[in-house]
């Protein structure tokens, strides 16, 4: 298993092409398909990181890729929100925040 990142040049590409299988996780958004569809690589399959508040729909992703789609997270609106208008760093959504502290207590008592 390798996350290669965007795969569209030096060895991140030379790796997913040599892939027997390869999956890429994928928001619906505009400009993230866009570049998928224009990829020198084409995926076995999509993990779609479901956010219910976008125009594009999962079917909208497979036709344009032409691969299925094998799996599907949900993702809190106000995280992608604050991504989308550049706040992400500098004022936290609150389900991210509790989240990412959740993480970090279990990684410090493992």
């Amino acid at each position: 298993m390798v996350d290669c990142g965007r795969a569209d040049a030096g060895p991140a590409l030379a790796v997913a092409a040599a892939a027997t299988r390869s999956l890429l996780v994928l928001r619906p958004c505009y400009l993230a398909l866009r570049r998928a569809v224009a990829a020198p690589v084409r995926p076995s399959g999509i993990v779609l990181i479901e956010e219910p508040e976008r125009s594009l729909r999962r079917r909208d992703i497979v036709d344009a890729l032409g691969v299925p789609l094998v799996a599907v997270v949900d993702c809190e609106p106000a995280v992608h929100r604050a991504v989308d208008a550049g706040l992400l760093a500098s004022r936290l959504p609150r389900p991210l925040e509790r989240a990412l502290r959740s993480a970090l207590t279990e990684a410090a008592a493992a």
